[in-house]
């Protein structure tokens, strides 16, 4: 199957408004620490085209482009909550779900022998 990348008009809607805050929210910290894109740009090594696409929320700039800017200004710590486990309820309780189904085959397996 050939590789299909996403685009503007392919990314999900809920994709689209989460990086459309993270570019906003970047943009702020930026502002707020009283740099210029040109600054952050040269302190991250991005290009100052890419550093405009990351505040605007663009859905096909590198996601390695957004946690530099974000390491850049000090803001790393957030990375390790990224899509934690920790915080993955659903899954937490479909494997809770798929552990209670195997003790109970287990259980009787055993009651036939």
């Amino acid at each position: 199957m050939p590789r299909q990348n996403l685009t503007p008009d392919t990314t999900p809607v809920a994709v689209v408004r989460a990086i459309t805050v993270l570019g906003q929210n970047i943009a702020q910290a930026r502002a707020r620490r009283g740099l210029r894109q040109i600054d952050l740009a040269k302190k991250t090594g991005l290009a100052p085209g890419t550093l405009k696409r990351i505040e605007e929320g663009s859905p096909t700039t590198a996601l390695s482009a957004y946690f530099t800017v974000l390491w850049a200004m000090g803001l790393e710590r957030e990375f390790e909550n990224i899509g934690s486990p920790d915080r993955d309820e659903e899954g937490k309780t479909l494997e809770r779900a798929r552990r209670l189904k195997q003790s109970h085959s287990k259980a009787e397996l055993d009651a036939d022998f």
